[in-house]
């Protein structure tokens, strides 16, 4: 294996976070800033709730839309968006959609990622013009469409320094009932590039267990190992022993959900295993169309884009998965991370992420997505007056503030597991304008320690340093609990530096 270098919808009210009976070895914090998305870090809690907060969307959205007769009426986020350090620009490879003239990849530039330009490029002419495509619909072995590009700046091959993944469809095969689409095969087709325009196929079928929409990750906790995240069709005994009764269900229910793959070489791939479907807390006909991953301060986020099939919705929109281990995921909040657009909006009915991880600009991440304003086959809607569009667009995040926990002013308490780190400060990434969090540091019995009780208020900021009076480094142990005491008070993250 290679190295590499708000409308907030709360849980259920006052609860207990986390599980005292978790084992006694302390948590190596390391260097990361610990969230509360799961309850890994958490002892025990009293009178607080936990909240997601979806992403904000920017006000001059789409930012990117079809304008050119090679894009069609749609452009897809069935890419990336990168800033490339070595280039300093925003970079972004996008899917058009024509009908009847099938997918190509495109591509367009900025420098500040919200103003974007399209390239007159010589790789793809069409009627004696210049495009933005690098690859055009039909051109390119079996691709049906593209999934992503990543550009791996630790490729040694400089002809392998960009790589794309996407959807290989053979058509007009001999009639096999056990396969996923019968007649047809499907499977993870293979490019490189140089400089991410020119590009080489390098397999149509590198993997046949990735059937359609997928995501890449590159794995900084286990050697720079390639995952990708991608559809598979699998209906769980338990939904069709629930749902099965209903008279669409045959008609509309595949069963779309995600698998995994992993390789070293982004050619080899290993065989997938199942990573998440729906299950009963979901909308009747819930499937999971896809999810895209990333490392996030040592924990795996998914962004999942869950599909209500049932005749008459047809919504996509994205939820907020987490994991540990980047195979067992949970989805502790069951509302939308991105939500759909109101009525008269661009993004109205379906929503799509980008592949990798957002982008951090300051004290801000960046997501990039796709939004359209009709419904999911069978049920879509469009006409003269409505035609069918997609388009890209941004949403941002402030940094760690996925989720909050928090209390009002009656006061509320969490207490984290024994910890172990290295460093002098603890910073807390909070919300207390309006009121104050007081912090303590307790030993494994949990006694307070004397010198380490502060309190932060009238602030709100992602990086505030809590004012003990001695400093973390003079502690006689470096295995202590964090006490929190939040009134009227939101806390998304800490850290110790």
């Amino acid at each position: 294996m290679r190295l590499r270098s708000s409308i907030l919808l709360a849980f259920a009210a006052f609860f207990s976070l986390g599980d005292s009976t978790y084992a006694n070895d302390a948590i190596d914090i390391g260097s990361h800033r610990q969230l509360f998305i799961d309850d890994y870090i958490i002892a025990e809690s009293d009178n607080v709730m936990r909240r997601l907060h979806p992403v904000a969307k920017h006000s001059g959205n789409p930012i990117v839309r079809p304008e050119h007769p090679w894009e069609g009426r749609t452009t897809v986020p069935q890419g990336s968006v990168i800033f490339d350090a070595e280039e300093r620009i925003y970079k972004m490879w996008y899917t058009t959609d024509i009908q009847s003239k099938g997918k190509g990849l495109a591509y367009c530039t900025s420098r500040d990622g919200i103003r974007w330009e399209k390239p007159e490029l010589d790789i793809v002419i069409r009627d004696g013009v210049k495009t933005n495509l690098v690859i055009s619909a039909k051109t390119f072995g079996y691709m049906y469409q593209p999934y992503f590009v990543l550009k791996d700046v630790e490729e040694s091959d400089p002809d392998r320094r960009y790589k794309l993944a996407f959807l290989s469809i053979q058509r007009d095969l001999p009639r096999d009932e056990n396969a996923t689409h019968p007649g047809t095969r499907r499977g993870l087709g293979i490019a490189f590039s140089p400089d991410g325009l020119h590009w080489t196929k390098a397999e149509d079928f590198a993997s046949d267990d990735i059937i359609d929409i997928s995501h890449i990750m590159v794995d900084p906790y286990k050697g720079g190992e390639y995952a990708i995240y991608g559809r598979t069709l699998k209906v769980l005994p338990e939904i069709r022993k629930a749902w099965g009764h209903h008279d669409w269900f045959e008609d509309v229910y595949n069963g779309r959900a995600v698998v995994r793959s992993v390789s070293d070489d982004f050619l080899e791939w290993a065989p997938a295993d199942f990573i998440m479907g729906p299950d009963l807390e979901d909308p009747v006909s819930t499937q999971i169309y896809s999810m895209s991953v990333f490392p996030y301060e040592g924990l795996y986020l998914g962004l999942v884009q869950r599909y209500i099939s049932k005749p008459g919705i047809g919504t996509i929109d994205i939820q907020l998965a987490v994991s540990r281990d980047g195979i067992h995921f949970e989805r502790p909040f069951r509302e939308a991370f991105f939500r759909l657009g109101e009525i008269g909006t661009w993004d109205r009915f379906m929503l799509h992420s980008m592949s990798g991880p957002p982008i951090a600009v300051g004290d801000e991440l960046r997501f990039y997505y796709g939004g359209r304003n009709f419904r999911h086959r069978p049920t879509q809607i469009a006409d003269a007056a409505n035609p069918p569009e997609g388009n890209i667009g941004l949403a941002t995040l402030l940094k760690d503030r996925f989720v909050s926990v928090e209390a009002s002013f009656d006061g509320g308490t969490l207490i984290t597991k024994p910890l172990r780190f290295e460093g002098s400060a603890l910073n807390v990434n909070c919300n207390v304008a309006f009121g104050k969090l007081e912090a303590r540091l307790l030993d494994r019995n949990g006694e307070p320690i004397d010198g380490y009780e502060a309190t932060v208020e009238g602030v709100d900021l992602v990086d505030c340093s809590v004012p003990f009076d001695k400093s973390l480094a003079e502690l006689p142990s470096q295995e202590i609990k964090i006490e929190f005491v939040l009134y009227n008070a939101q806390l998304y993250s800490f850290s110790v530096n």
